[in-house]
């Protein structure tokens, strides 16, 4: 998610986007001292804004179709110890001409030919475009991952990404986020649940020192699959912290370099 103008934005917000919740640490690093990085990563990483809301959850149908209950992304923002971190880039000219409505509602939802599928889009149109036009952000958000602070433990509770961001390294960018943020809000360790049968996801997590702990048996609603629980070692330790470190020059050396509010490290 980066351009230099979101990066002064974030730099200036970090400190009070959330204002019940958890912050994202206040210091923001470009990670980039000491690297040869040949390019600035198109994408940068910010605290998610409550004006956000109503795109992330429209992010998140399109992600997960077919699970419910899905998350009440405008209630989470806001929680005492909740977390959301967003991917995003400079809006482009020809996404400003399009009717906010084109930016809310999923490819499917935009593609559903039935009958009732049209009376509501008419109906959606009308609503959007002249009675309560919603407020779009001032970025283009291309995904987002969530996060839940419990005593000295960080949960990652979700990572979305719009269909046409993917393969652009923006999952794998919002997860080094999700590790920086537990960092630096001092928890010791990290969980997550993934579905037992995303090998791609599993091998992922284990890259970056998850390790299977345990199964929630038919845990997803829309299939009943199970998830596997995985978590980290302890976070706080150096091998970890140089761990991390290695990967995320990995990530800007193949994407480019992406500010964020994140973890020195050093």
């Amino acid at each position: 998610m980066t351009h230099s103008n979101t990066a002064n934005n974030i730099a200036g917000d970090s400190k009070n986007l959330l204002t019940d919740g958890i912050q994202a640490g206040s210091v923001i690093s470009d990670h980039s001292d000491g690297l040869n990085i040949p390019k600035e990563n198109e994408f940068s990483v910010r605290s998610a804004l409550l004006d956000d809301a109503v795109i992330m959850e429209s992010i998140e149908r399109e992600a997960f179709p077919g699970v419910i209950p899905l998350s009440r992304i405008s209630r989470d923002i806001t929680r005492n110890n909740g977390l959301y971190l967003n991917a995003v880039r400079r809006w482009r000219s020809s996404e400003k001409k399009l009717k906010s409505r084109l930016m809310i509602a999923t490819k499917a939802e935009k593609e559903d030919g039935r009958f009732s599928a049209r009376v509501k889009r008419s109906v959606n149109r009308y609503f959007l475009d002249y009675i309560n036009p919603p407020r779009l952000p001032p970025d283009y958000i291309a995904g987002f991952v969530g996060l839940w602070f419990v005593v000295n433990e960080a949960h990652v509770i979700v990572i979305g990404l719009r269909e046409v961001d993917r393969r652009k390294g923006v999952g794998e960018l919002l997860f080094i986020s999700a590790l920086e943020q537990a960092l630096a809000n001092n928890s010791k360790v990290v969980t997550l649940e993934v579905r037992r049968s995303n090998d791609v996801a599993i091998e992922l997590y284990r890259k970056y020192g998850f390790q299977k702990v345990g199964l929630r048996i038919r845990y997803y609603s829309d299939n009943g699959e199970d998830a596997v629980i995985m978590t980290t070692p302890p976070i706080q330790s150096e091998d970890f912290k140089d761990h991390l470190l290695n990967l995320t020059k990995q990530h800007a050396e193949k994407w480019g370099w992406a500010v964020r509010p994140g973890y020195l490290g050093r």
